[in-house]
């Protein structure tokens, strides 16, 4: 390895962990000491680990569900669990797939520069200034801290884009590559469309053996743990995957699928993520067409493929992960057609790479904000219903108040991500809710009540809400409900001894419906 290479790999890395440090120490800070997550739902990979530590696939003992979008994940979660360092292991994880992501950006920039020198180079400072505006492409530094699959994502996406690249250079495709990309497929469902890519690749060399072992050997475990799934009464995918996906809102397959693509050309024009991949498709299809060999033929239309199915099935946005593995693979595999072109402008090329990276800036702007909202709802109503209030409960998002929680209580997910009934349910209309609730004798529920219609048997015990306007929750307020009258008095004596421990600007009223407006000033200030 040339001294160049070490020196933007070393730069690489201390500019990601400089970075991660800021976010991790910030974060305690703004948090009272704690350490949270960006998003709630990693505390849902956390909660099924506890109980997969222990042999059994599901957040309720006494019951089988699928709340994991990624097959892979919650294994890797397993390590610690029950011990008060297991809210860690996704940081770990995450810090070392970083690490090597940025790593990976870091050599492949020193291998395929998009401008030469005299001396056939790329300036070391140009090499820098690259690396970092596709590092933050990645988004890495920000998802290392909404503790989720995708930055383990992300690396693989690079490993597969190097192999590409390398398919780019009449050269094979590294084994460490095709395990990538075999491997991607169980992190997230959608990375089947980078074994695709990869599959197209090889069958431009005519490599046909290999590519169906590797589309075989990625679709393989998929089919496996569907069929698990089925065995368990579960339906054939993740009940993430439907819910998140709306499969069961009225309507066919073939309608939601015509829907989302409608709605995703309009938002193409005015979204920075999906005009940047509508973009680079464009490009990669015009690569396709003008292709004088069939081997760059076959690979130019594999790229162009992933980015039609980002654009057409899957996800964007959501506080800036599900595309990104989509987009470094465009951008990492455009660097490399672009070192074929000496003339091109590096102030130009630098110019679209600060325009992709720019919503990711962002991202990572909001980090910390994200996870101190978390901190002052769900973490908050976690503390709750662990250390104040003794029985079984429903709620609308599962992660923190499901994680860590007091053995023996059940946590009915009216959302769905956790419950075969609640996920099929659609609206969740007041005879719904009430039945659920009584069939599981839940009397306590923790809700956003823009999201349900609210039987009117059920009681509004206590509203909380947070100061500022939601980046990751999704409501300023939720309200405690008791289920059942019976239970009302015990409820609200549990709220009252919690009320004085929640963060001063956190605010916190009894009896919601008797205020006018809806709010109450904050508890630190006379009301």
């Amino acid at each position: 390895m040339r001294p160049s290479s070490r020196n933007l790999i070393l730069f690489c890395a201390l500019s990601y962990l400089f970075v991660a440090a800021i976010l991790f120490v910030t974060i305690r800070k703004h948090n009272d000491g704690h350490f949270i997550y960006a998003l709630d739902d990693p505390y849902i990979h956390l909660a099924l680990a506890e109980n997969l530590a222990h042999g059994h696939y599901g957040i309720n003992p006494t019951e089988f569900s699928s709340p994991s979008s990624s097959v892979l994940w919650p294994f890797l979660l397993i390590p610690l669990a029950g011990t008060a360092m297991h809210s860690y292991v996704p940081l770990f994880w995450n810090l070392l797939f970083g690490l090597l992501s940025a790593c990976l950006i870091g050599w492949a920039v020193a291998r395929w520069p998009p401008q030469r020198d005299e001396q056939g180079r790329m300036p070391f400072w140009q090499q820098m200034i690259t690396a970092l505006l596709l590092m933050l492409s990645a988004n890495i530094a920000s998802l290392t801290f909404v503790g989720m699959e995708h930055v383990l994502q992300i690396l693989l996406s690079i490993c597969c884009a190097i192999g590409i690249m390398e398919a780019l250079s009449d050269r094979e495709i590294p084994t460490w590559c095709l395990a990538a990309t075999i491997i991607a497929p169980m992190v997230r469902y959608e990375n089947l469309a980078i074994t695709v890519a990869i599959c197209f690749a090889l069958a431009g060399t005519r490599q046909w053996k290999k590519a169906w072992t590797v589309l075989g050997l990625a679709v393989a475990p998929l089919i496996a743990f569907s069929g698990y799934l089925v065995s368990r009464g579960l339906p054939v995918l993740p009940m993430s995957v439907l819910v998140k996906g709306n499969v069961y809102i009225s309507g066919g397959p073939l309608y939601k699928v015509f829907k989302q693509v409608r709605s995703d050309i309009f938002q193409c024009l005015v979204d920075p993520e999906r005009f940047t991949i509508s973009i680079l498709f464009l490009i990669f299809v015009g690569l396709t067409w003008t292709a004088t060999t069939r081997a760059r033929r076959f690979t130019y239309a594999g790229v162009a493929v992933l980015g039609a199915l980002q654009l057409a099935i899957g996800r964007f946005q959501w506080f800036f992960r599900y595309e990104v593995y989509a987009l470094i693979f465009l951008l990492l595999i455009c660097v490399r057609v672009l070192s074929d072109r000496p003339k091109f402008m590096f102030g130009y090329f630098a110019l679209g790479l600060v325009f992709c990276a720019s919503p990711f800036i962002r991202a990572t702007e909001l980090t910390v904000s994200a996870s101190e909202e978390i901190y002052r709802q769900q973490f908050q109503m976690h503390r709750f219903v662990t250390e104040f209030y003794h029985g079984d409960y429903a709620v609308n998002d599962l992660g923190l108040v499901s994680y860590q929680r007091t053995p023996g209580t059940y946590v009915l997910d009216v959302f769905g991500l956790a419950s075969v009934e609640a996920s099929r349910q659609n609206p969740k209309t007041q005879e719904w809710l009430s039945g659920i609730t009584k069939r599981h004798a839940i009397s306590l529920a923790m809700l956003y009540p823009e999201w349900f219609q609210i039987p009117e048997s059920w009681t509004p015990v206590a509203k909380m809400c947070v100061p500022s306007t939601p980046i990751n929750i999704n409501e300023p307020c939720m309200v405690f409900y008791s289920t059942d009258p019976a239970a009302t008095a015990r409820i609200r004596a549990d709220l009252a001894r919690f009320e004085p421990t929640l963060p001063d600007d956190v605010t916190f009223y009894f009896d919601p419906e008797r205020r006018e407006g809806g709010y109450a000033m904050p508890r630190s200030q006379p009301n």
